[in-house]
């Protein structure tokens, strides 16, 4: 995956999980790319950064996808009620 390849060597990427339409098989032409990002990251104040990061590295490939920075803290301890408790119950790990 382009998009992995690009992201990784300036991020500690643990998982890369794509989410929504492509991944329950109901995208069409115009739906985007959702891809959850889960880096090796304990400073939370850099959620920007990476974010920044992770949607110049998506651009750069596809302007379709749709990056969502998750913390490896938080993918491991999510609230079961939580969008990324969804995400992850619904989700294709691709990385």
């Amino acid at each position: 995956m382009q998009f992995y390849e690009s992201a990784r060597q300036s991020l500690p990427i643990r998982k890369v999980l794509l989410y929504g339409s492509h991944a329950k098989g109901r995208a069409t032409e115009s739906s985007d790319i959702d891809v959850a990002v889960v880096v090796e990251e304990h400073d939370h104040a850099k959620r920007i950064e990476i974010a920044a990061k992770l949607f110049h590295s998506a651009f750069l490939v596809d302007p379709a996808i749709e990056p969502k920075c998750v913390f490896w803290d938080e993918y491991k301890n999510h609230d079961k009620a939580s969008i990324l408790s969804e995400i992850i119950d619904t989700s294709v790990e691709i990385v």
